[in-house]
């Protein structure tokens, strides 16, 4: 769709692009050439990957326009046991 109004760049997730500027379109608010550059600029500062993110979160979320987004967190393994911390003197030292 929008291939004859981006210069393609190994680093854009164009698939990315297209579902966004669909979404745009299902709100009423088709994008403009201009905005469909400025758009692909801001994903390409970033990996394709994260280009899907952007989108993904965009479109759930409503949004006009694509802005940065943290990944989401993992959960970080506990290095200790509750019993562990429970029966842990170190402080007492």
């Amino acid at each position: 769709m929008a291939l004859a109004l981006v210069q393609q760049g190994a680093n854009l997730n164009q698939i990315a692009l297209d579902e966004f500027i669909e979404h745009r379109l299902e709100m009423k608010k088709p994008m403009t050439p201009l905005a469909i550059r400025k758009a692909s600029n801001v994903l390409m500062k970033h990996p394709p990957a994260q280009q899907q993110l952007m989108v993904d979160t965009a479109i759930m979320s409503g949004w006009r326009g694509i802005y940065p987004v943290d990944p989401p967190k993992t959960q970080t393994s506990r290095q200790s046991t509750i019993e562990q911390d429970l029966t842990n003197t170190d402080w007492a030292n």
